[in-house]
């Protein structure tokens, strides 16, 4: 097993310590401090994801903000992601499971603002590690969209490993702690 598949299945463990209730109250603490970053009240177009249930719930954001900014959810097209206008209202089960919009229509992924990253690990470096699919690798690199990781703080390590090819976020959010791309620990 790579050193990868490893970590994925360290942090599935850990994720399986944290009860509904508590994943409810770091998500909340997570969108808040999303929406308390420099920049949050004048950006428009935030690209978003509906959560699979071991993730941190984007549900707040998506309601709070739907009518206030232009969000987007990613839908899963083959191997790759694209980029379409959510709208409540207009919603389907994609791959995997997830709330995709039911609106196909392609947004080019280079007029979003913000996009809003799941991940299974990230690092203090401002590395991610993902499911191993590639989805958000091969979006990323067509955005120069500020890239904003959000894990719980148990998905947080010092170093993960990460390849010259790997897009490094702006910033990572956990419940505890916001880490910027000029690796500063905000708190």
């Amino acid at each position: 097993m790579s050193e990868k598949q490893q970590l994925r299945q360290q942090v599935k463990q850990l994720k399986q310590t944290i009860s509904s209730e508590q994943r409810v109250a770091l998500s909340q603490n997570i969108c808040s401090a999303i929406e308390k970053l420099p920049g949050f009240e004048t950006v428009s177009r935030i690209l978003l994801y509906h959560a699979l249930p071991d993730e941190v719930d984007t549900g707040l954001m998506l309601s709070r903000w739907s009518k206030k900014k232009q969000l987007y959810l990613p839908i899963v097209n083959g191997d790759n992601l694209i980029v379409s206008p959510y709208d409540p209202r207009f919603l389907k089960q994609g791959a995997f499971g997830i709330w995709e919009p039911g609106d196909t229509r392609e947004t080019d992924p280079g007029s979003i603002d913000w996009i809003i990253v799941p991940g299974v690990a990230f690092d203090k470096k401002l590395n991610r590690l993902g499911r191993g699919k590639g989805y958000y690798d091969k979006l990323l690199v067509q955005t120069s969209a500020t890239k904003i990781g959000i894990c719980y703080e148990l998905q947080l390590f010092d170093e993960i490993p990460a390849e010259p090819h790997d897009i490094k976020m702006d910033f990572i959010i956990t419940e505890n702690n916001i880490i910027h791309r000029k690796d500063e620990l905000w708190h």
